[in-house]
C-alpha cells in the first residue's frame, strides 16, 4: 500500500510543474525550486550567487553514493540505446531534484522541456521498464541523453544544500541536522515531519508553528 501511494504521488501532475516554470513565471530569470517537505536554514542568496557564477542552466546538490542505477533497469528495452551506453548512463550521478536552481532563460532556449516530452513518448511506447516513476529520473535522463550537450549544463553544489532522506533515515546526526543548509524529508518511507510517525519533527515544528496562520 505504501508503494502504491508513493507511485500516485510521483505520477501527480503537480510533480511535473517544475519543468514549466519558464511559462508560469516568464519574467523571472533565476529560480530556486524547493519541495514542500523542506526547511531552509541558510541564506538562499548564497546559493543563487553560486549558481549565477557557474553560467549553467540547472543546479543540483551533490548526493553521496547515488547514481542512476537506482532509477534505471539493468538493461535497455525497446532498443532505447546500446547496452554499452546504457551501462554508462547507469553510472552517472543521480541528483535529487527536490531542491534545484534554474536559469529559466537558458532552460527555455535549450528546449529542455521538449527533450523531457520526447522521453515521455518513448517510455510510454515501450512496454518494458526503462527507468523509475516520477519527475526525478525523467529530468536526469533528459539531461544525460540529449544530443546537444545538456549534461554540460549542470552545476553541482555541496550536499548540505539538499540534506536528503530525512523522511526515511532514522540515524541522521544532530550535527548534520543543524549544519544542513536545506533539510529535505525525502525518502520512500514517506515519514514526513507533520505525520504522526514523522521523523525529526523538532526541526520542522517550530517553523510550522511560526507560520501557522499561512497553512491553517
Amino acid at each position: 500500500a505504501m508503494h502504491s501511494t508513493k507511485n500516485r504521488r510521483l505520477d501527480a501532475v503537480e510533480n511535473f510543474a517544475r519543468f514549466h516554470m519558464h511559462t508560469l513565471i516568464p519574467d523571472v530569470k533565476v529560480v530556486i525550486y524547493l519541495d514542500a517537505d523542506t526547511v531552509v536554514q541558510a541564506d538562499l542568496t548564497v546559493l543563487r550567487d553560486q549558481f549565477a557564477a557557474s553560467g549553467k542552466t540547472i543546479g543540483f546538490a551533490h548526493r553521496r553514493g547515488w547514481n542512476m542505477s537506482r532509477h534505471m533497469s539493468h538493461s535497455p528495452g525497446c532498443n532505447f540505446t546500446t547496452p554499452e551506453r546504457w551501462e554508462e548512463l547507469r553510472k552517472l550521478p543521480a541528483y535529487n531534484n527536490g531542491v534545484l536552481v534554474l536559469d529559466l532563460e537558458r532552460w527555455a532556449r535549450l528546449h529542455v522541456v521538449e527533450h523531457i516530452e520526447d522521453l515521455v513518448r518513448k517510455k510510454n511506447a515501450c512496454h518494458e521498464k526503462l527507468w523509475g516513476r516520477g519527475s526525478q529520473p525523467l529530468l536526469l535522463m533528459a539531461l544525460y541523453t540529449a544530443k546537444d550537450g545538456l549534461a554540460q549544463e549542470i552545476a553541482v553544489f555541496e550536499n548540505s544544500w539538499n540534506s536528503c532522506d530525512l523522511g526515511e533515515n532514522e540515524r541522521i546526526s544532530d550535527s548534520t541536522l543543524k549544519s544542513g543548509k536545506i533539510l529535505h524529508w525525502s525518502g520512500l518511507a514517506n515519514r514526513k515531519p507533520w505525520l504522526p510517525d514523522g521523523l525529526y519533527p523538532q526541526m520542522w515544528t517550530p517553523h510550522r508553528e511560526r507560520y501557522d496562520e499561512l497553512i491553517a
